[in-house]
C-alpha cells in the first residue's frame, strides 16, 4: 500500500513539473494547453500589458512640441499621463463583470477594437481639452490590460509557476514607460508628436490580431450537481478542486467535469449582473488586499515619477540632452526592469516552495519573504537617485540609481501582485481590480507634485521621504502579514489555498 501511494504521488509530482494537473480535467486549459501554446498566449498578455502603459508613455519625450501646439506648458501635457491613469484606474469596473460572465476572450478583442478609434482621436485631437478627454477615455478602454490577464495566466497554469509567469506579465507592466520614451524620441525628432500615435494605432492593431488568433477562450465553468456553472465563473483551476481533501478521500485524482467558454451573457440576468459590478468594491474591507494594494500603489508611483522627473531635467543645463539622448537614457530603467524579474516572481515562488515543505502548508503569505532583502535597495536607490539631482552629479548617477528601482520595482510588484492574487484565488480579478485601482489612482497622482515637490524642497529631501516610506512601511506591512496574516484572512473570512 505504502508503495502504491508512493508510485501516485511521484506520478502525481511528474506531472505537476510537466505544468498539468492531475486533479483537473483533461479539458481543463492547464491540461489541454500544451506549453508552446501557454507561452504564445504569455506572451500576448504581456505585449497587451507593455502596450497599455507604452500608449500612455509615448508623450515623455514629446512635452515641449506637445505644449506649443495646444498653447499650454510643458507640465500641462505631463498632467496627460495622470489623467489616462485616472481612466485605467476605474475601467476594470466594466471590463471584469463582463470577463467574469462573457469570457475573457469577448473582453480582449472588444477592447482592441474600441481602442482603434481611440488612437486615431488622439492624433487628431484640436485643443488640449480633447486631448485629455482623449486620454481619459483611451486609460478607461484600455484598463483590461491591467486586470484580465491575470485571470488568464492563472487560468493556464498550475499554481507552483504562478509567481514566475506573473513576473513577465509584471515586467512589462514595469518597463513599458521606460522602453516608450525611445520610440517617442526618434519619430518626434524628425516627425510631428501626431505621428506617435498612428504608430500607436498600427501597435493595437497587432494586438486585435494577436488576441484574434493566439488566445483562446480560458474560462472555465464547473459542472457540479450543487453548484450552477455560473458561479464558478471566476474560479481559477486551483480553486475548482480541493487537493487536500481529494487526497483524503479518494486514491486517485479527481476528475471534475467542466466547460470552457460563456457562463452567460449579462442581458439574461441584469440583476445579477449588476451584483457583479459592485464585486471589485467588497473586495476592500479585506485588510489583507487593501492594504497590500494602498502600499504598493505609493511604491509604484515612483516609477511613474522619475519618468516624468527625467525629461524635464535632462533637457535643461547642466545636462542639455538633445531628444535622442534623453529617449535613450530611459533604457537604465528598462534594463533594471527586466533584473527584477528573478528578485521578485522566481524568488517568491522559490520561498513559497521552501516554506510549504517545511510547514506541510502554502500560505500567500510565505511568498512576502522575499522582500526582505529587496526593499532595503529600494531605498538606497532614491538615495542615489536624489544626490544625483541635487548634487548635479554625472548624468549616470541618477540612470543608474533608476535602473536599481526599477529592478526592485519589478520585484516588488511580481511578490505583491501574486500575494493578493492568491489570498483570494475564487474572486482573482476583484482583487486585481482592487490592487490596479490603488496603483493608477497614485500614478494619476503624482503627475500632478513629483516635479514640484523637488525643485521647491531639495530633490534628495524628496527622495529621502519617499525611500524612507517604502522601506519603513514595506517592512512592516511584510511583519505583520507573515506574523498575523493568516489569522487576519481567517478573521474574515477568506479562502486559503489549500
Amino acid at each position: 500500500m505504502a508503495d502504491h501511494e508512493t508510485t501516485a504521488d511521484a506520478a502525481r509530482a511528474a506531472q505537476l513539473a510537466q505544468g498539468r494537473n492531475p486533479d483537473l480535467p483533461p479539458t481543463h486549459p492547464v491540461n489541454a494547453l500544451s506549453r508552446w501554446r501557454k507561452a504564445a498566449i504569455l506572451g500576448t498578455l504581456s505585449y497587451c500589458a507593455l502596450l497599455g502603459n507604452f500608449a500612455v508613455a509615448i508623450i515623455l519625450v514629446a512635452f515641449v512640441p506637445m505644449g506649443e501646439t495646444f498653447g499650454v506648458t510643458p507640465g500641462a501635457i505631463a498632467n496627460c499621463i495622470g489623467y489616462s491613469f485616472l481612466g485605467m484606474a476605474v475601467g476594470p469596473l466594466f471590463w471584469n463583470p463582463l470577463s467574469r460572465t462573457a469570457g475573457r476572450r469577448p473582453v480582449y478583442l472588444l477592447g482592441s477594437v474600441l481602442l482603434l478609434p481611440c488612437a486615431v482621436w488622439l492624433a487628431l485631437s484640436p485643443s488640449y481639452g480633447s486631448f485629455a478627454a482623449a486620454r481619459v477615455v483611451t486609460g478607461f478602454i484600455n484598463s483590461f490590460s491591467q486586470t484580465v490577464p491575470p485571470s488568464t495566466i492563472a487560468d493556464i497554469y498550475v499554481e507552483r509557476v504562478l509567481g514566475a509567469k506573473m513576473a513577465l506579465y509584471v515586467v512589462c507592466i514595469v518597463v513599458a514607460p521606460a522602453v516608450a520614451p525611445i520610440f517617442c524620441a526618434g519619430i518626434v525628432k524628425h516627425k510631428s508628436w501626431r505621428v506617435l500615435f498612428w504608430f500607436v494605432l498600427g501597435l493595437y492593431a497587432l494586438q486585435l490580431i494577436l488576441f484574434f488568433f493566439v488566445v483562446p477562450e480560458t474560462m472555465w465553468n464547473e459542472e457540479a450537481a450543487d453548484t450552477d456553472s455560473h458561479a464558478e465563473a471566476d474560479k481559477p483551476p486551483a480553486e475548482h478542486v480541493d487537493a487536500a481533501a481529494a487526497e483524503k478521500s479518494a486514491p486517485g485524482p479527481i476528475a471534475r467535469s467542466g466547460r470552457v467558454g460563456v457562463a452567460w451573457w449579462p442581458w439574461q440576468r441584469p440583476r445579477e449582473y449588476l451584483s457583479l459590478l459592485v464585486s471589485p468594491v467588497i473586495m476592500f474591507k479585506y485588510l489583507a488586499i487593501l492594504i497590500t494594494s494602498f502600499y504598493y500603489g505609493m511604491i509604484f508611483a515612483w516609477s511613474v515619477g522619475i519618468t516624468i522627473i527625467l525629461p524635464q531635467k535632462y533637457a535643461a543645463p547642466p545636462y542639455s540632452f538633445g531628444l535622442i539622448a534623453t529617449g535613450a537614457a530611459f533604457l537604465a530603467f528598462g534594463i533594471g526592469g527586466v533584473i527584477g524579474i528573478p528578485l521578485g516572481g522566481i524568488a517568491g515562488d522559490k520561498a513559497v516552495s521552501y516554506f510549504a515543505a517545511k510547514t506541510g502548508r502554502r500560505e500567500p503569505e510565505h511568498r512576502l519573504w522575499a522582500l526582505y532583502p529587496i526593499l532595503p535597495l529600494f531605498f538606497v536607490s532614491c538615495i542615489v537617485c536624489g544626490c544625483g539631482l541635487q548634487y548635479d552629479l554625472h548624468w549616470i548617477a541618477f540612470l543608474f540609481g533608476g535602473g536599481i528601482m526599477y529592478a526592485t520595482l519589478t520585484a516588488i510588484t511580481g511578490v505583491l501582485q501574486t500575494y493578493v492574487l492568491e489570498t483570494y484565488l475564487p474572486k482573482g480579478m476583484d482583487t486585481q481590480a482592487v490592487f490596479t485601482f490603488w496603483r493608477l489612482m497614485w500614478a494619476f497622482s503624482v503627475a500632478f507634485y513629483v516635479f514640484d515637490w523637488g525643485m521647491k524642497h531639495g530633490w534628495l529631501k524628496e527622495f529621502i521621504i519617499q525611500g524612507g516610506l517604502g522601506l519603513g512601511l514595506g517592512l512592516l506591512l511584510c511583519f505583520g502579514l507573515i506574523w498575523k496574516g493568516k489569522q487576519l484572512r481567517e478573521w474574515q473570512g477568506m479562502p486559503g489555498l489549500d
